[in-house]
């Protein structure tokens, strides 16, 4: 790995920890085949789906990472569903 990678992977890791999240993997991905919805990211092993933008509520989705509460707000619509 790269220096500047490993530096990313150490702040992610560290971020996650001062929010009480020890058992998480962010993990790094091309495109999830949602595209048309934007910036997305998914919460495993339930499979959430989340729409990121610039105004979004990321403290509804570390909430989600602690407790499984589901963000409503931030809850991509899949054409699947």
């Amino acid at each position: 790995l790269s220096i500047r990678r490993q530096r990313q992977m150490c702040i992610r890791d560290r971020l996650a920890r001062e929010q009480g999240l020890s058992s998480i993997r962010v993990q790094k991905s091309g495109c999830l085949d949602f595209c048309e919805n934007g910036i997305s990211c998914v919460v495993y092993p339930e499979g959430t789906w989340y729409q990121l933008s610039k105004d979004m509520d990321i403290a509804s989705i570390i909430q989600h990472l602690k407790d499984g509460t589901v963000s409503t707000v931030n809850l991509m619509k899949l054409d699947s569903e």
